[in-house]
């Protein structure tokens, strides 16, 4: 039997790489801001309207999710 990389272990070592790539530079930290402003993102999306500004999309998830944290 020949000793070398077996299929699981290229994919753990393709992984380990991977997250090596990641520095703490391009991962930010998921603030309750950024959570609510994502959960408000996938309800205007669903909505369907069809081609859509990508600024203004993000800044009205952005305004709902300041407004969901108004009242906490």
């Amino acid at each position: 039997m020949k000793v070398g990389i077996t299929p699981i272990n290229k994919i753990e070592r393709e992984a380990r790489d991977f997250r090596k790539r990641l520095t703490p530079k391009q991962t930010k930290a998921l603030t309750t801001r950024r959570y609510l402003a994502g959960q408000a993102l996938s309800g205007i999306l669903s909505r369907g309207r069809g081609t859509v500004n990508m600024h203004e999309v993000r800044r009205e998830a952005y305004e709902w999710a300041d407004f969901m944290l108004e009242y906490d």
